[in-house]
C-alpha cells in the first residue's frame, strides 16, 4: 500500500544523460527547477514519461500500469529506482502541500520556522497522522546548489501493518515539499541504505531558485496540543504577527460541529489559548492566525482525550535499525515512574521517575534487541511500548571493530585454553607452506625470521583465500585465536602449533 498525498504535481521535462565516468543518469525536473543523478545500481528507473515503455517489466513485478500512473500522479512522484539486489526502492517526490503554502523556501525562514517543520517529523503532529514513526531528524547543508535538507529514518505502518521503513532527505523549495526516500521492505533498514541515498543526495542540486511569493503570517507554535491527554483542558502557546487573531478550532471525529477557542496575540506576538474539550474522543484541531491584509496561516494536529489514560509523547525511539548508541526519550504526567527493560545481546534495566525521560543504550554489539518500555502512575492506565531492533555491521564497521578489539600475543600465550576465542593481532613472515582444504586455506606464518633465513614459531593460519604473496612476504594477520592445529611430523609423531582463524590478512607495512 503506498501513502496517498493529495497533491498534482506535473513534471514539465525529464532529461536522461549518460555520465559515463561516473556510470549514472542525470534526471532533470522542470517543475522543482532541479536535477540529481541515480546511479546504475539500480536495474529499473521509472519516471510518468516511460511507465508505457516498461509494460512487460511491470508485468513482470505484478504492477499494474493504470494503478502505477494513478501512483504518481497522486503522490507527486518524479522518479522510483528499483535496486533489486539489494532490496531497495528511491523515490523522489515533490507536493504542493500545506507545508509548501506555508513556508515556500525553507532556507528562507527563520530558525524557529524551521526548528518547528523539523519537530513537526518527530513529536507526532503532522506525520504520524499519515503513518510515519521518525527516529530521528537533523539538518544537513548540502552545499549552495542543495542547500538545507532534512535527514531522517523512518518506519511506516498502516492500518498497524508495517509497509516499509528507511531514510530520507526532505527540503521545502520553490514552493514544493521534496523528499528523497530510500525504502526497503521485508527488512529492516541498514547504515548502507543510509550511505546509498547520501551518495545519491550528493549530486542534488537546484538549477533555478523561485522568488519568494507572498506568504501566511508566521505561526511557530512552542506548545503544542497534546496527542494524548487525560485531561480535558490544555493550553496552546506560540508567537505570530503582533496582535493577530489566533483561533483553535475542535472537532470531534465521528460529529459534526465543533468549538472554537481564540486569543490575540500581544505586542510582540505571543500568544496563548486555553482549550477544553466537551467530552472524550479523538479530535482534530485546526489552528489559524489571522492579521489584516495578511495570507492566514494554519496548523493541524490530532488530539486523544480519555480519562485514566496515561499520556507518553516518545520523541524519539528505535525504528528497526539500530546504530552503537540507542536513545529512548520523551515527556509523560510529572511523578510517572519509566523503566526501560532491554534483552537480546545486553540484558540490562533503567529507571527513572518523573516527567520526562531519556535513556541512551548501548547496541554496539550485533545481534537483535528487545526493548520494552513501561510508563505507570498510581491512578492511571499502565501504558507499556514494544520495540524490536537490529544491530548490524556494514563490512567496513565490523572490519574497524575487529582491527580495535584484537590485541597482540606472545607465541606462547597464543594457544593457551585461556585465550581461545579473542581476537589477536600478529606479524610474521609466510613460509611458503599451504595446503587447499575442501573449505579453506591452510597456511603457514613463522613469527620470527633469522638471518639466515631460518623459520621460528611457526603458527598455522586458516584462511578463506590463498595469499597472493610470495614465501618470505611480511603478513599481519586479525584473527581470533582457536587453540592448536595439530600435524604428522616425518618420524610419525603429532606436534601441536598455535592456530589463528583469520579474519583479514594483509600485507604488512
Amino acid at each position: 500500500m503506498r501513502k496517498l498525498l493529495i497533491a498534482f504535481v506535473g513534471i514539465l521535462s525529464v532529461l536522461m544523460l549518460m555520465t559515463g565516468t561516473a556510470m549514472a543518469e542525470t534526471y532533470t525536473f522542470g517543475d522543482i527547477r532541479a536535477s540529481v543523478s541515480v546511479p546504475n545500481d539500480f536495474e529499473m528507473i521509472l519516471t510518468p514519461y516511460n511507465l508505457g515503455t516498461h509494460m512487460d517489466w511491470l508485468s513482470e513485478q505484478g504492477l499494474d500500469y493504470d494503478a502505477l500512473s494513478n501512483s504518481f500522479e497522486e503522490e507527486g512522484i518524479l522518479l522510483e529506482a528499483f535496486d533489486t539486489k539489494n532490496n531497495r526502492t528511491l523515490v523522489i517526490t515533490a507536493i504542493r502541500d500545506l507545508d509548501a503554502q506555508t513556508y515556500f523556501d525553507l532556507n528562507n525562514q527563520d530558525e524557529d520556522m524551521r526548528k518547528e517543520f523539523r519537530l513537526s517529523h518527530t513529536n507526532g503532529s503532522t506525520y504520524s497522522i499519515l503513518g510515519y514513526s521518525y527516529s530521528s531528524a537533523k539538518w544537513a547543508n548540502y552545499g549552495k546548489n542543495a542547500m538545507r535538507f532534512l535527514q531522517t529514518q523512518y518506519t511506516l505502518r498502516q492500518e498497524g501493518k508495517l509497509i516499509c521503513s528507511g531514510y530520507q532527505r526532505r527540503t521545502i523549495r520553490n514552493g514544493y515539499t521534496i523528499t528523497l526516500d530510500m525504502q526497503v521492505r521485508e527488512r529492516s533498514a541498514k547504515e548502507a541504505d543510509n550511505t546509498a541515498l547520501e551518495k545519491i543526495m550528493k549530486t542534488f542540486s537546484f538549477d533555478e531558485i523561485l522568488p519568494m511569493p507572498p506568504l501566511p503570517i508566521k505561526l511557530s507554535v512552542s506548545s503544542a496540543p497534546p496527542a494524548e491527554t487525560s485531561e480535558g483542558t490544555f493550553t496552546i502557546k506560540g508567537t505570530t504577527a503582533k496582535k493577530a487573531l489566533v483561533t483553535a478550532t475542535v472537532f470531534s471525529l465521528g460529529s459534526t460541529g465543533g468549538q472554537t477557542y481564540s486569543a490575540t496575540a500581544n505586542g510582540s506576538g505571543a500568544f496563548t489559548i486555553k482549550v477544553t474539550l466537551p467530552a472524550q474522543g479523538v479530535y482534530s484541531l485546526t489552528l489559524t492566525s489571522e492579521a489584516e491584509g495578511a495570507i492566514t496561516a494554519q496548523r493541524l494536529y490530532s488530539v486523544t482525550y480519555q480519562q485514566g489514560i496515561l499520556p507518553v509523547d516518545l520523541t524519539q525511539s528505535p525504528n528497526g535499525t539500530l546504530n552503537d548508541e540507542t536513545v529512548f526519550s520523551g515527556t509523560t504526567v510529572a511523578g510517572a515512574k519509566i523503566q526501560l527493560a532491554i534483552s537480546g545481546p545486553v540484558m540490562t534495566s533503567k529507571t527513572v521517575t518523573g516527567n520526562k525521560f531519556n535513556f541512551k543504550v548501548d547496541t554496539s554489539a550485533e545481534g537483535t534487541y528487545q526493548f520494552v518500555l513501561t510508563v505507570n502512575k498510581k491512578g492511571l492506565q499502565e501504558r507499556q511500548f514494544t520495540f524490536t531492533g537490529v544491530r548490524s555491521y556494514t563490512d567496513t564497521e565490523r572490519e574497524e571493530k575487529l582491527r580495535s578489539s584484537a590485541k597482540k600475543m606472545t607465541y606462547a600465550n597464543l594457544p593457551k585454553t585461556e585465550n581461545k576465542g579473542k581476537m589477536v593481532v600478529e606479524t610474521g613472515y609466510l613460509t611458503g607452506d599451504v595446503e587447499q582444504s575442501i573449505n579453506e586455506w591452510v597456511v603457514t606464518m613463522a613469527m620470527t625470521k633469522t638471518n639466515n633465513d631460518n623459520y621460528k614459531d611457526i603458527v598455522y593460519l586458516i584462511c578463506t583465500e590463498e595469499p597472493a604473496w610470495a614465501e618470505g612476504t611480511q603478513i599481519r594477520v586479525y584473527g581470533q585465536a582457536s587453540g592448536t592445529y595439530s600435524v604428522l611430523t616425518d618420524d610419525g609423531n603429532i606436534k601441536s602449533y598455535p592456530r589463528i582463524d583469520v579474519s583479514i590478512l594483509e600485507k604488512a607495512d
